[in-house]
């Protein structure tokens, strides 16, 4: 029987659109084959749909009749709807039946998970077998899964180990569906219904994974259709495939959140023109602001006013760069102060393609900033520790630092003493009287049972002298310990939170400092007390017997020597390797600990190096003390590196000229008096005609040209010459070996160098050099500056622009 002719050729295929007047916008393949039976080829979009319909077709009427919102049915066929709404029309074909191939891969689209796809292949009704499982391979644990449904989901029955996966692999490898006796299922896996004799096994492959599992079809015994059963097992796979992936992305995108959430770095994402056009919960936490308050750039207004010009500027300028950049500058929180920030800015698609946004994080720097800050001070407060200063004057160090950062009139450290006497007073700053007359009321355990932190006195307000907000208390501890207490007078209240922050970071930087302070003291108050308090010590303590063997070991040596986990070296082994403040290596025999055990005598404050593990030396202070019984030395030492490190790079800085980076006038004469042996040569060289470059050109294009004079005679200068500018435009070089004829020739080259023109800007500028020469094969080498002296006023008297070799007519 034949259909109606308005029923289309491919129900399901069949779509056309129109507007809200019936003119067609778009018209697929399917609903051209059926509009234009004919396949006149003319174009059907922009014609009234009414005129193309079949002449059949019941829909014409319809839409002539009427055409309100709402569903219609061409009551010829039945199969062909009209949905009618107020913006537009859609035609389409009504769905016919779909074919078990269809309806797996339909079900099989809307499935997500691999957990949603198991659950459709194992609920599918159409397998050709009464019990289906479904077997996943897991290659990270290498093993198998047996899915099977129970209650209407997947229930995991077995899991295979891999001895029973390779075995399965065999029958799952090729690829193709195979049958597989019932016998050789494995016992680990669950029995098989009863009645089963074979077992249908699909395997499901995927191009990225070879082999994912497999569809095993327990069958009474016929196999069925292969070709039928092949193309639903390409189905799964590729299903399979697909939400492995999905549940894969999911999971990195949940690790990746994770990851995020567990940094302390505000997340933000803005515009190509770097603006905030959303809501971001993100700063809304951060800054408080509400959205319409940062919506735009109004996130700038909780920026610093004084870092909002350069934050502004910045912003301008990495927007040009379409590159990475980054923001630094002061923040105001939502708690309303202001913190140090640092913001990454990275260029990022913006959404649906539409061009370059901006993404990246903010993370708090704030101590990092005050650290650097505060360093220098600290710096010199350890300093007072490093060269051995008296306790007192270390205690009130610290305390005048508190109180600098309070500020506080009046100030107290106190040290925690017997039970006769609850606090020791170190140190005192100001009028102290009403702090002395609380400690009465203060308990000798208030920092153990108040905490670490500084905060404000809570005793009782009748009985002391003071009110609640008037005190505040710094504790110090040291290996989780109370060593000490500062009490700061604050009549005026609380300190703003910048300076609280300051203390709560100087108090770990204080307390090894009192702490060794504190020792020193008591090493000032009792030498017999001494030996009994080493131990502690944070200096390096090391016990040495008669044989030179190491015997103890306290932890802070360890740490000095990189001795952690292993054997302490003898007093005999040369790999101590070290070496004194000229860098030459100390024989062992002239170790401290040797000299002690040798001559039975202290040796006290050696100052000697080692070469650490990145190359460079670390500096120590050494004493060495035999102990009364004659068994051994003790040798307790300090890392006094950056204190060392800190007077070279001072001492440098007296030895340098400023201006030409060369020596000074000390530094030349330090090289003069180091010089010895029969080939000690010293140059001096002035330049001719200077002051009237000065007065021609004005005294910065005179500072150019000494640095260029400098540069030159750097060239020119051999290797172990030692050059200094000895003031205004006098130079002088030494060498310790430069034989005469060297010494000449050298003379001549600088002569000849300083006489080529300056080029500085746009003047050109000569001048000449007056050089005098003294060796040590013609004067005494404690002569040497002076006969250079005189040969070059030689020089000078004779005209200028020449050398002259001293010799015995000039003295």
């Amino acid at each position: 029987m034949s259909q109606p002719h308005c029923v289309p050729e491919l129900m399901t295929d069949c779509y056309a659109a129109a507007d809200a007047g019936g003119t067609l916008l778009f018209v697929n393949a399917a609903a051209q084959r059926w509009l234009d039976p004919e396949a006149t080829g003319q174009p059907l979009t922009g014609r009234p749909l009414r005129e193309v319909l079949p002449p059949h077709c019941q829909l014409t009427a319809q839409l002539q009749a009427s055409a309100a919102p709402g569903d219609r049915t061409c009551g010829a066929c039945g199969r062909v709807r009209l949905h009618v709404t107020p913006t537009g029309l859609e035609l389409r074909g009504a769905a016919r039946a779909p074919t078990p191939r269809r309806a797996l891969a339909e079900a099989l689209n809307g499935a997500r998970t691999a957990d949603e796809v198991a659950q459709v292949i194992l609920s599918f009704p159409d397998w050709p077998a009464p019990q289906v499982t479904l077997a996943l391979l897991d290659p990270v644990r290498a093993s198998l899964r047996l899915l099977r449904l129970r209650g209407g989901a997947p229930r995991l029955v077995a899991t295979l180990p891999d001895t029973t996966l390779r075995a399965l692999l065999g029958h799952f490898g090729t690829g193709e569906p195979t049958v597989w006796s019932a016998r050789d299922w494995p016992a680990g896996a669950g029995p098989l219904p009863p009645g089963t004799r074979d077992l249908l096994v699909l395997p499901l492959h995927a191009a990225q994974a070879p082999l994912l599992g497999a569809v095993l079809l327990e069958t009474g015994g016929a196999a069925g259709d292969l070709r039928h059963a092949r193309e639903l097992a390409g189905i799964c796979s590729a299903a399979l495939a697909r939400a492995l992936h999905f549940d894969e992305i999911n999971r990195v995108g949940q690790r990746y959140r994770t990851l995020l959430e567990s940094t302390h770095a505000a997340l933000w994402e803005l515009d190509h023109a770097f603006t905030i056009q959303g809501h971001s919960p993100n700063w809304e936490a951060l800054t408080g602001q509400r959205f319409d308050e940062y919506v735009g750039r109004g996130y700038l207004d909780v920026v610093h006013p004084e870092d909002r010009p350069a934050l502004t500027a910045a912003i301008e300028r990495g927007v040009q760069t379409h590159a990475p950049f980054e923001l630094r500058g002061r923040l105001r929180r939502a708690d309303g102060l202001y913190r140090h920030v640092v913001a990454l800015a990275l260029p990022v698609p913006e959404a649906r393609g539409t061009g370059q946004g901006w993404a990246g994080s903010i993370q708090d720097v704030t101590e990092e900033v005050w650290a650097a800050e505060w360093e220098a001070r600290a710096q010199q407060l350890l300093s007072l520790s490093v060269q051995g200063s008296s306790a007192r004057l270390t205690f009130r160090a610290a305390l005048d630092e508190l109180t600098r950062l309070a500020p506080a009139p009046a100030a107290l450290l106190v040290q925690p003493a017997g039970p006769r006497e609850a606090w020791r007073t170190l140190a005192a700053h100001g009028p102290a009287a009403r702090l002395q007359a609380y400690l009465t009321h203060l308990p000798a355990a208030t920092p153990t049972a108040e905490g670490a932190a500084p905060h404000w006195w809570q005793g009782p307000t009748q009985e002391a002298p003071l009110q609640a907000d008037d005190l505040l208390l710094v504790p110090l501890w040291h290996e989780e310990q109370p060593i000490a207490l500062a009490l700061l007078d604050l009549p005026d209240g609380p300190v703003d939170p910048t300076s609280l922050a300051h203390l709560r970071w100087l108090q770990g930087h204080l307390a090894p400092v009192v702490h060794s302070a504190l020792l020193r003291d008591a090493l000032e108050r009792s030498e017999a007390h001494a030996r009994s308090i080493v131990s502690a010590l944070d200096e390096g303590v090391v016990m040495i017997d008669t044989r030179g063997q190491i015997v103890t070991v306290n932890r802070a040596a360890r740490e000095l020597l990189n001795l952690r986990g292993q054997p302490s070296p003898g007093l005999h082994d040369a790999g101590w390797a070290l070496e004194d403040e000229h860098g030459r290596p100390v024989p062992l025999d002239q170790y401290p600990a040797a000299v002690a055990l040798r001559t039975g005598q202290p040796v006290r404050q050696q100052l000697l190096a080692r070469r650490n593990a990145r190359g460079g030396r670390s500096w120590f202070s050494i004493n060495a003390m035999p102990l009364d019984d004659h068994s051994g030395v003790v040798v307790s030492f300090s890392d006094v590196t950056e204190a060392v490190t800190l007077r070279q790079q001072l001492t440098a800085q007296t030895l340098q000229d400023d201006l030409t980076g060369l020596g000074n006038r000390r530094s030349f004469r330090q090289a003069t008096q180091a010089l010895h042996g029969p080939h000690a040569a010293a140059l001096l060289i002035d330049v001719d005609h200077f002051k009237s470059v000065n007065d021609t050109y004005g005294h910065h294009v005179g500072d150019d040209l000494l640095r260029c004079i400098a540069a030159r005679l750097r060239d020119v200068s051999p290797a172990g010459a030692h050059l200094a500018r000895l003031g205004g435009d006098e130079f002088g070089l030494t060498h310790p070996t430069l034989p005469v004829g060297a010494a000449a020739a050298l003379a001549r080259r600088i002569v000849n160098t300083l006489g080529q023109p300056f080029t500085l800007g746009d003047a050109r500028i000569v001048v000449s050099a007056s050089v005098g020469v003294a060796t040590a094969t013609c004067v005494a080498v404690a002569e040497l500056h002076r006969a250079a002296d005189l040969a070059m006023y030689t020089v000078k008297r004779a005209g200028r622009s020449g050398w002259h070799l001293f010799d015995d007519t000039l003295t």
